[in-house]
């Protein structure tokens, strides 16, 4: 709850302005009934014209300035209620881009997008039902009895006694929806996984004649989904019957009696039209509260999956100390004594780490899968920390700098090739957003894309599909290594980047970086050498230790694991 709190704190004007605004439309609802009664005993009954037009007259004006009233006040509501939406997304943006990697690979892709759409549009619609059904009904109830009460005590208790059975029916049917909604859900999130899981896959499912399989797997989940919808269905099929049942009890009690009242010459007839009013009203308005507070459990439970994951404190977070002396250092680079462990790891996936890297330097690193290549990139970028040791930036230690301060001065070329929908500017222009035109050119030159992306009719303008999918994996490569080199960082760091790319291209493209990019430092990830046979240093990993540091000739002669990679790719004469 303490997010709506925040949310009405932040926006108090408009909640005021809502608040008077329903005041409004119940005080011209409370009205309308009164003025019935008066045309009815004083005009119609005693035949006085002038009593009819006049009371008719300030009925329509009444009925006009509350449907007006009405109407503004669900304009301000519906507002009020896109707004939290709003804000809510934006803070799931926000958190998601916080998390650590593992953080969010525990939430998971689908439960996120679950979390942002259906979560937050059902809060949305609670909301939005909660202060046009559920906030007035407590005073149309309360004044509804009052004026019932200075007609009739009895028919006030009459009243009290329906609203309590349609009270406690309500309760019963909220407490056992309340878990039904939880499940429900996580069953969507199932859903949205399995679902996404089929169309990103949908190349492997048909390659290993799979659709059987993922057409059963899928129909699980919608069944497990519609079983839950089915049972939470049920219950108000019951409970909406029951609802206008009572409705129509009273009435016709409150007609009966009423009656035997007037009969008896202790109530008018148009008083009776008025209490049979209140009594309609009363009704009413508790059935729009009670048909929103049916949407509690399913928004409550929405609610708390949302908290659950905005309240959840990130791995990595900016450190609010004093940021220390940096170290004086001609180093860009330093990785010291570091160790790192995943959580629940028996075992670290770097070891004692040691190295530096100088401005204008190419350090390579090669080693077999799993010996903590990309692992030592995702350290540089501080999408983990270390365990033990340091890394520095510039002579700081990276835990010392913002997130944004530290991958500013980064150009990352991740190990997939990831492009944003869009155009291809727009992607170059990603790390620097007032990059010219002729800088991106510059870029796609040494990263080999300048002939293919020019041959596009529009060029820079070429639209860019999800994931860049219009595109071939190498030229997706080439396209992200452009989107680094516009940065103009300290550091670029090439993470597998070159691994789509044919020998041609791949010696072409070092060729270019060797003559345009002299200044930063390099940090290069590889499986093949030859992609590295150039680097000023090669580190070679395996199992998570440095097993040999030096160029690609001093390797050959004194690192037996780099001989044996190197002798597995190339041929004698190449070695």
């Amino acid at each position: 709850m303490k997010y709506f709190k925040q949310f009405f704190r932040r926006h108090r004007g408009r909640a005021v302005l809502a608040a008077l605004l329903l005041l409004g439309q119940v005080m011209g609802t409370l009205l309308i009934p009164a003025l019935i009664a008066d045309v009815v005993d004083r005009g119609i009954l005693r035949g006085n014209m002038d009593a009819i037009l006049r009371t008719g007259v300030q009925m329509l004006v009444v009925a006009v300035l509350a449907s007006a009233v009405a109407a503004w006040g669900s304009w301000v509501t519906s507002d009020l209620s896109a707004l939290f939406g709003r804000e809510m997304r934006s803070k799931l943006l926000r958190k998601s881009q916080e998390l650590s990697i593992q953080q969010f690979g525990a939430v998971g892709v689908s439960s996120m997008i679950t979390r942002s759409t259906s979560d937050i549009t059902n809060l949305q619609q609670t909301l939005g039902m909660m202060l046009q059904m559920a906030v007035p009904a407590p005073i149309i109830v309360a004044a509804s009895t009052v004026m019932t009460a200075m007609v009739s005590p009895v028919m006030a208790l009459i009243q009290v006694g329906f609203m309590a059975v349609l009270l406690i029916a309500a309760g019963v049917v909220l407490k056992k929806s309340n878990a039904l909604s939880r499940s429900i859900q996580v069953r969507l999130d199932r859903i949205n996984r399995v679902l996404r899981e089929a169309i990103t896959g949908a190349r492997v499912i048909r390659a290993f004649g799979n659709e059987a399989y993922e057409e059963e797997r899928s129909g699980g989940a919608y069944e497990s989904y519609a079983d839950n919808m089915i049972r939470l269905n049920k219950l108000f099929a019951v409970f909406i019957p029951v609802v206008w049942l009572l409705m129509g009890a009273l009435i016709a009690v409150v007609l009966g009696i009423g009656g035997a009242l007037t009969l008896g010459g202790t109530m008018e007839v148009g008083q009776i039209t008025a209490v049979t009013e209140y009594s309609t009203l009363t009704m009413a308005y508790l059935i729009m509260a009670a048909s929103a507070m049916t949407t509690l459990p399913k928004a409550r439970a929405c609610l708390d999956r949302l908290q659950e994951l905005l309240d959840m404190q990130s791995a990595v977070a900016d450190t609010a100390a004093v940021p220390a002396e940096p170290v004086h250092t001609a180093a860009v680079v330093e990785f010291d004594h570091v160790t790192f462990s995943y959580p629940g790891a028996e075992e670290p996936v770097l070891r004692d780490l040691s190295f530096t890297m100088y401005p204008g330097q190419t350090t390579a690193v090669i080693g077999s899968t799993g010996s903590g290549k990309s692992t030592l990139a995702d350290l540089l970028l501080r999408l983990h920390d270390v365990g033990d040791g340091r890394i520095r930036l510039g002579g700081v230690d990276v835990r010392q700098l913002s997130q944004t301060e530290l991958r500013g001065a980064i150009g990352c070329v991740p190990q997939k090739a990831f492009l944003f929908s869009g155009t291809i500017a727009d992607n170059l222009r990603m790390g620097r957003p007032d990059a010219s035109d002729g800088e991106l050119w510059e870029a796609l030159r040494v990263a080999q894309a300048e002939d293919f992306v020019r041959r596009l009719p529009q060029g820079l303008g070429a639209p860019v599909s999800q994931g860049g999918a219009n595109f071939s994996g190498g030229q997706r490569q080439r396209l992200s290594i452009a989107r680094a080199l516009v940065k103009r960082a300290d550091v670029f760091l090439f993470d597998d980047s070159f691994s789509a790319l044919d020998v041609k291209t791949d010696a072409a493209l070092r060729r270019a970086l060797r003559r345009s990019v002299t200044a930063p430092a390099k940090l290069i990830i590889a499986q093949r050498v030859s992609t590295i046979l150039d680097a000023d240093q090669i580190l070679v990993l395996d199992e998570g230790r440095l097993a040999g540091a030096g160029t690609h000739s001093e390797l050959l002669e004194h690192c037996p694991i780099y001989r044996a990679i190197a002798e597995s790719q190339m041929n004698r004469k190449e070695a």
